[in-house]
């Protein structure tokens, strides 16, 4: 069993028996919700990633990716020489370089929420290598094609757009200049027949169909049972429903979140050579 995000919605919306508008409008928060308190609990392996970049010579700063959360090492390479860089506080590397001298680096640290300082200042142009914890893309950016007849006006990219029947609402992400726009898929949907309006723009057409949504997550992919259950969780908040349900979804949720971190912290990073096989006492 997997989820693509029209599937999760369309799951959330049965378990619950809940197709009330506000209800609907607020399902892509009960799944980002969800993807965080996974994100903050269990430590995956795929939540890790690695980049290349180079530092400037005379320059003590070098920029974070903008998916930046943790670092887990960042080298330079000094010729054919890997050097791993030390992590310190920043107030350690403003006291052992006070006049920003320059040279190889050896300490580095999160300066603020978009570079790095390295100390000594860099003294050469390095290829710099940075392996670090991000926050991966959220099922609820999944587009698809959203195909128009009857366009009056031009819509942009990047514009919001409106249905005039269901009141579901998403953004263009691209072909704003035709009558076929890539959009993010709204948590509500587009009724085939209404008018859809670009709230920048002005511009109108009448809504034909959209193509099938196919993207899939790590979670959706790999946690399905975590992902629904968590949802399920946040859904039955926001309906302040009854304790015994609640319970029941939590319960759910918590255990499959559990075997989760089982998979991320116990098997992931071990093997059966090193560690010899997983072992529980008998019960």
């Amino acid at each position: 069993m997997s989820y693509t995000y029209t599937e999760l919605k369309n799951s959330i919306k049965d378990y619950t028996e809940n197709q009330e508008s506000s209800f609907v409008s607020h399902l892509s928060d009960f799944i980002k919700s969800t993807e965080q308190r996974i994100f903050t609990t269990v430590d995956l392996e795929f939540f890790r990633k690695n980049v290349t970049g180079s530092t400037s010579t005379g320059n003590q700063f070098l920029a974070m990716p903008t998916d930046f959360l943790a670092a887990f090492s960042l080298s330079i390479t000094n010729s054919s020489n890997k050097i791993f860089l030390q992590q310190k506080d920043v107030n350690y590397l403003q006291e052992f370089n006070p006049d920003n001298s320059t040279g190889i680096p050896r300490y580095y640290a999160v300066f603020d929420y978009e570079n790095f300082i390295l100390s000594p200042v860099p003294n050469a142009n390095f290829t710099s290598e940075l392996h670090y914890y991000y926050r991966p893309e959220s099922l609820t950016a999944s587009t698809f094609e959203l195909t128009l007849s009857s366009v009056s006006g031009t819509f942009a990219n990047l514009e919001t757009i409106t249905g005039g029947t269901s009141g579901a609402t998403t953004t263009i992400n691209s072909g704003g200049g035709g009558s076929v726009l890539t959009v993010v898929i709204p948590s509500a949907d587009f009724t085939v027949g209404e008018t859809v309006t670009g709230g920048t723009s002005g511009a109108t057409g009448t809504v034909v169909s959209t193509s099938a949504d196919t993207r899939k997550t790590f979670l959706s992919e790999n946690a399905p049972n975590t992902m629904l259950y968590g949802c399920l969780v946040e859904a039955y908040t926001y309906m302040k429903g009854e304790k015994d349900i609640m319970d029941l979804y939590n319960g759910r949720f918590v255990e499959s979140l559990g075997r989760l971190k089982d998979l991320a912290e116990a098997r992931e990073n071990t093997d059966a050579y090193r560690t010899g096989l997983p072992t529980r006492p008998r019960t």
